[in-house]
């Protein structure tokens, strides 16, 4: 299911006006197995002469979107930050291309997060049907129907009360939807029982920037740098917290700097703090 990325935009322009040959090609990157979706991106290579390739990271909920795709035959490649492949397919883009849903391997080595497993999870593992209830949400929310998804997980909650997986999906499940103080609870609940990582905290970090907490979002972000020092996520949104004070803009940018080595929304947004500055 799908990790949550701290990405904080500083402002996004308006889009030109995409030609009636070209398309928007809209997906979801999906993994049997628990991996961090913001560590892959996706390419669409043309097959014909053109050989003309797009790229773009995947987003916190594991969705990407390509711009300005004109109408062909395409491979689609799924690497990860460093550029290692992990999964090709062959897809039309077209007038009529829908959303496309790729499915990572289960059996290809996976960029982990730090952190370990605590007790209360080797104690309370999962039930059968809690984890039939996250499967079935992971369909849910890859046809765009984040309601549903966030009811199966509810429900695998109320089966294994403590599955941290399904918490964390779920909060993800509600950022979707604007709910940012039930996603900060999820993601709270998670910690609790998975024992505080990098990734769970940069997710509570996010949730708390989008409820103005910044004192707290700050020292989630701060929490997890100090597990993971190299967390880009943790970077980003403690970076682009302190470049909303101008008594600590300049301290934002080693920050922004460390995330915008394997994230190009960072790139931008440093690029924006520093002419701000």
């Amino acid at each position: 299911m799908a990790a949550l990325v701290a990405i904080v935009s500083l402002g996004v322009p308006g889009w030109p006006q995409v030609p009636e040959s070209s398309a928007i090609v809209k997906g979801e990157l999906h993994s049997d197995t628990p991996v961090y979706l913001p560590d892959y991106w996706v390419e669409l290579e043309d097959v014909s002469h053109s050989r003309e390739t797009h790229r773009v990271e995947v987003q916190f909920d594991g969705t990407f979107q390509l711009r300005d795709i004109r109408n062909g035959e395409y491979a689609l490649r799924v690497t990860t930050l460093n550029g290692e492949p992990v999964h090709q397919e062959l897809v039309t883009v077209g007038s009529q291309t829908g959303p496309l849903t790729v499915r990572l391997p289960a059996f290809h080595k996976q960029p982990a997060a730090p952190g370990t497993i605590s007790v209360t999870q080797l104690r309370h593992p999962p039930a059968r049907k809690a984890i039939q209830a996250v499967v079935s949400a992971q369909q849910f929310s890859a046809s765009g129907q984040p309601e549903k998804a966030a009811e199966e997980l509810e429900k695998a909650i109320r089966i294994s009360p403590e599955y941290a997986e399904a918490y964390n999906n779920l909060a993800v499940q509600h950022i979707r939807l604007g709910h940012f103080e039930e996603a900060r609870g999820e993601f709270a609940r998670a910690i609790a029982i998975a024992g505080p990582n990098a990734l769970l905290l940069s997710n509570l970090a996010y949730a708390q920037r989008r409820l103005e907490r910044l004192p707290e979002a700050i020292a989630s972000a701060r929490a997890a740098l100090r597990l993971d020092s190299g967390s880009a996520q943790a970077h980003l949104i403690l970076g682009s917290i302190l470049a909303l004070d101008p008594r600590t803009r300049a301290e934002s940018i080693p920050h922004l700097e460390r995330a915008a080595e394997t994230l190009p929304s960072a790139r931008t947004m440093l690029e924006n703090v520093r002419n701000a500055r």
